[in-house]
């Protein structure tokens, strides 16, 4: 009897080929994630300090004290009132939105004023603040009842 000769197979197994499967989509998925990052880091942004806003309207209501929502150190931060200064000044302190858009920037961009002062009641007046980025724009408005109106630039 003649011993069987085995042939070797040709081609890829299917270990190897989910292998590559998996590779290919990997960096097809950071290559959209990197690539969509731009677009959706002004809106991202927009949302957390839209969120911020209303915590603090509702902050101002609880306590019973004035907050402002203001524009320092290139980022929107958290204004408080000095009790050195008599109810005159200032004090910024971060919002901890994390990474705020080089790109994004408001009108007007007053350092240390604020946009809109939340007070127990609401508001203390109505506020108009139009946010800028090289795509498009936002028109924020607040009413006297705190309520945030957001639409677009005109």
């Amino acid at each position: 009897m003649e011993p069987v000769k085995r042939r070797r197979a040709a081609g890829f197994s299917l270990l190897e080929l989910l292998l590559v499967l998996l590779i290919v989509g990997l960096l097809t998925g950071l290559s959209v994630a990197w690539l969509a990052r731009g677009e959706t880091a002004v809106p991202d942004a927009l949302g957390r300090l839209a969120q911020r806003a209303a915590s603090l309207a509702e902050e101002a209501r609880d306590s019973g004290r004035l907050l402002g929502l203001g524009w320092s150190n290139g980022a929107p931060a958290l204004l408080r009132l000095h009790p050195n200064t008599g109810g005159t000044g200032w004090q910024a302190e971060p919002l901890g939105l994390g990474d705020w858009p080089e790109a994004l920037r408001p009108r007007p961009a007053a350092e240390g004023r604020p946009w809109v002062v939340f007070t127990p009641t609401g508001v203390a007046g109505a506020a108009l603040l139009d946010w800028s980025w090289p795509q498009g724009g936002e028109r924020w408005q607040w009413a006297g009842d705190g309520q945030l109106r957001i639409g677009p630039q005109p």
